[in-house]
């Protein structure tokens, strides 16, 4: 079965994924694509540990994360993709990843150099770039932190970035 849900938020595990999203698209693994947790034993442990009863946890480099979600892809489970940066899913694409064509944008907290483009939604100008490339590589990005609430989209935002 495919990748069921690839989202980008900067908390990784969280309630909002466990509680809502999982509900609206279950899942039986998560794929953790982070550089620094993937190197950070204690990082990973907790986000091993945040997850509900029966959901596996992967917490993955980007090299290997190419390797793991062209397994999930064939796998028979569901799987959903987590990074906390448009940036790490470029490197992915450019490294050969293929996640498929749909991306959920959740909270990318305000940083210094960023700009708000939506709700709970601050970007630097690199990872607008990354936007852009994911955008022009025919992935439809769409902001929504959580599935009942309105949803906007790259398009729509880009326009007025």
């Amino acid at each position: 079965m495919p990748i069921s849900f690839v989202r980008i938020d900067d908390r990784i595990i969280h309630g909002q994924v466990v509680t809502r999203w999982a509900k609206y698209k279950p899942c039986n693994g998560i794929l953790v694509v982070d550089e620094k947790a993937a190197h950070d034993p204690l990082q990973k442990k907790i986000l091993e540990h945040a997850a509900p009863p029966g959901v596996k946890v992967g917490v993955y480099t980007i090299s290997e994360g190419v390797e793991k979600i062209a397994k999930a892809l064939a796998a028979k489970n569901s799987y959903f993709l987590i990074v906390n940066s448009p940036i790490t899913l470029k490197k992915l694409i450019e490294a050969g990843g293929d996640f498929g064509h749909e991306l959920n944008v959740g909270p990318m907290s305000s940083r210094s150099e960023t700009k708000q483009v939506a709700k709970n939604v601050s970007i630097t100008d690199e990872e607008a770039e990354a936007f852009e490339f994911l955008h022009n590589h025919g992935v439809a990005i769409t902001f929504q932190l959580i599935p009942d609430e309105s949803a906007t989209t790259w398009s729509k935002i880009r326009e007025v970035k």
